[in-house]
């Protein structure tokens, strides 16, 4: 499951991926973020944080993080640098986060991985729109 919420008109978009992941579902996430710029409801080089709660079973290899990683930096160049901060702890989140991040390294796409909340938003440098849900 992929749960979704734009703020601060369009700059800001936070994603919570949780219950019984498929990477198909990542892959639409992906699709929705780049509709989503073309019709002016997320605006270009938007921040993003996403984090991983009460998952149930995660169907996702290393080939789905590179399909993800295609569509984001071909098909969604034309949402300007976009920066995603990454919470992940656990070590299969920790794993795929960081593969992510390497795949993203050759292009205008900038990925932190982070611990929590607190750094996420700080290293993107914006305010936690909720911090009593976002904690």
């Amino acid at each position: 499951m992929v749960e979704r919420q734009v703020y601060n008109k369009g700059k800001l978009v936070v994603t919570r991926v949780g219950g019984e992941v498929k990477s198909q579902e990542l892959i639409d996430h992906v699709f929705w973020l780049i509709d989503s710029h073309n019709i002016g409801e997320i605006q270009s080089d938007y921040d993003q944080v996403v984090y991983v709660k009460d998952v149930e079973s995660m169907n996702l290899q290393k080939e789905d993080v590179q399909r993800i990683t295609e569509i984001s930096t071909g098909l969604g160049q034309s949402r300007g640098k976009f920066r995603t901060a990454i919470i992940a702890v656990e070590p299969t989140d920790l794993k795929l986060a960081y593969f992510y991040k390497s795949l993203v390294e050759s292009s205008d796409l900038e990925v932190e991985v982070c611990s929590n909340f607190q750094k996420a938003f700080a290293w993107l440098g914006c305010e936690n729109p909720e911090p009593d849900k976002y904690k």
